[in-house]
């Protein structure tokens, strides 16, 4: 294995520092003092199908380095999923919130807000007792390179070896639809229910492999980048589907569930969607929905708002996994650069990012139920005038692609708020607590600068994975591209800069011969090695640094100044 000697890696900044060559023997470092440090960073568009991009790669050393001999710029995507099992059934928790200060002194157990939670001491103990007790875990990680490439950058055998240099580079990918890049820094697929956990990750990132004097390699990372796949057209479906609505937990992540009333309504929406269920990312699509309610007639409970918005679907590919699984997504994006490329030709540095979109919520309006029957206890059924809703995917939303352990999605979200019967029993006492001191003060609604809100109201939710998200814009393929995890599929392959011209004069064809097939590995991570984040670890979000971002933000508006070189705009202008 690999030993890092004199080696510490530091992701959080780009940066790595080494005091001596590392050797294969030890992971211990040193005690020489001479330190050899080393940045990389890369400047790139996104990576398309069937295209060829230029970019520059910036490598600086500094210290004592003269054992370094020489370098190679590195390219590669990951992909990976982790399985936790079995974690224990989380005790019962009772939230109270009446008293904040009740007890100074008492030990408070690390979740939700001191003294606000209520558990049996001795089953929380023995949960916290399991799940710290590692035999009892299976863990399985493991990971799949879907290609890695490396090509020596021109300073390889200088002696000594330059400290700063920049290599203009040239990527030719082949016509093979990778999946899109996901921004690591911000979330990861992951779904948990009481006993399971199942996460996964992915990136596509570039690095600079140093060989010292003594055959051993050190690699610096240099940035992330993202690929842009080619959707074909397809037909755009017009689907009216009906979407059951439940009570959630009482409070999210926890296994508190609501109370039980008998005598509550059924609630269902029928959603149907005029304009097709295709969306394009950083734009809106139109929804009808109407309201079904099945109940007893002298309940007055009465729905008031609806909202709908897109969400994050996955389907593992697994069948272990899908029975294994219950869905909690936290938000994953698409990476994008943080301002419009459309935008370029007036490029400012301090132009603000893209705003994110925001579907409104619509009130509902149902038919009074018939009057001989409101005091009767008879089911009766109504539904409320049709509602236009409209639908909004943000820009950095993930488009639909299949993976090696996934389908990535979207699906439509289904909010109703309701004013419930006085009837009904509260799901919690905080919230009764809250809501009868809310009515007291409401004579103070005046004096106070916040606007009290007597309205008691209950959430019912449900989904529909109807969605198809694809991209904004896409440039016409003379051929359609064969999918990552064919056996036909072809990996990038780096080329000298000068050539980049003469190859975007040659056929998808002729290029894809130049590539060579895909060779994908898979990894199983020892026991004792696996981690719950390995590609995006750190709390700095500006790191790793996406080289898209940079190259839109640094290397695009410098090109689009110099009006003679808009043919290259024309072909460098692929970042999603």
């Amino acid at each position: 294995m690999l030993r890092w000697t004199s080696l510490a890696l530091v992701l959080a900044t780009n940066v790595v520092a080494f005091t001596d060559p590392p050797s294969l023997e030890s992971k211990e470092p040193n005690n020489i003092s001479s330190q050899c440090q080393a940045h990389a960073w890369v400047r790139a568009p996104d990576m398309v199908p069937g295209e060829v991009i230029a970019g520059d790669v910036k490598i600086k050393l500094s210290g004592s380095c003269m054992d370094a001999e020489s370098y190679a710029l590195g390219l590669r995507y990951k992909e990976k999923v982790r399985e936790d099992a079995p974690i224990p059934k989380t005790p019962k928790l009772t939230y109270n919130r009446t008293s904040m200060n009740s007890d100074l002194f008492k030990v408070r157990r690390p979740f939700g807000d001191p003294g606000n939670v209520d558990y049996n001491e001795t089953e929380w103990k023995a949960y916290e007792d399991s799940v710290q007790n590692k035999d009892l875990w299976s863990i399985h990680e493991e990971e799949r390179t879907a290609f890695e490439i490396k090509s020596p950058l021109t300073d390889a055998g200088r002696d000594p070896l330059s400290s700063s240099s920049t290599t203009q580079f040239g990527v030719l990918v082949p016509n093979t639809n990778y999946p899109p890049g996901l921004d690591c820094r911000v979330g990861f697929m992951f779904t948990g229910g009481t006993t399971d956990m199942i996460s996964s990750e992915s990136i596509y990132e570039y690095f600079v492999e140093i060989r010292f004097s003594n055959g051993t390699t050190s690699e610096i990372p240099a940035g992330m980048t993202a690929f842009a796949p080619f959707y074909l057209p397809k037909e755009n479906n017009a689907p009216s589907v009906n979407v059951s609505l439940s009570p959630g937990p009482v409070h999210p992540g926890s296994n508190v569930k609501p109370s039980i009333d008998e005598l509550r309504s059924n609630y269902t929406i029928e959603v149907s969607f005029p304009e097709g269920t295709n969306v394009y990312r950083n734009s809106s699509v139109n929804i009808t929905a109407i309201v079904h309610r099945t109940g007893y007639t002298n309940r007055t409970e009465t729905p008031v708002q609806l909202c709908a918005f897109s969400e994050n679907d996955i389907e593992w590919h697994s069948q272990e996994l899908q029975n294994r699984s219950q869905p909690f997504l936290p938000p994953t994006k698409l990476l994008v650069p943080s301002v419009d490329p459309v935008q370029h030709w007036g490029f400012s540095q301090g132009m603000p990012p893209r705003p994110v979109c925001h579907s409104p919520c619509r009130e509902i309006k149902f038919a009074a139920t018939p009057a001989p029957l409101t005091h009767e206890g008879h089911v009766f059924s109504s539904s409320s005038e049709p509602l236009s809703l409209s639908l909004c995917v943000n820009h950095d939303a993930v488009p639909d692609f299949s993976t090696y352990y996934q389908k990535l999605g979207h699906r439509v979200k289904l909010n109703l708020h309701i004013a419930p019967d006085p009837s009904e029993p509260w799901d919690n006492k905080f919230e009764k607590i809250n809501w009868e001191k809310q009515i007291a003060d409401v004579d103070e609604s005046d004096w106070v600068p916040w606007t009290p809100t007597p309205t008691r109201r209950r959430f019912l939710s449900g989904d529909a994975s109807v969605l198809s998200v694809i991209p904004t814009q896409q440039a016409p393929l003379l051929s359609t591209p064969v999918h990552y995890l064919s056996d036909k599929a072809r990996q990038p392959v780096f080329v000298d800069s000068s050539d980049i011209a003469d190859l975007r004069l040659m056929s998808l064809e002729e290029r894809d011969l130049i590539a060579p097939l895909a060779q994908p590995s898979i990894k199983v991570f020892a026991k004792g090695e696996e981690l719950s984040r390995r590609y995006c670890t750190g709390g700095d979000m500006r790191y790793p640094i996406y080289v898209g971002d940079t190259w839109v933000k640094k290397v695009l508006p410098k090109v689009a100044d110099s009006q003679h070189e808009k043919d290259a705009v024309d072909h460098l202008f692929v970042v999603q």
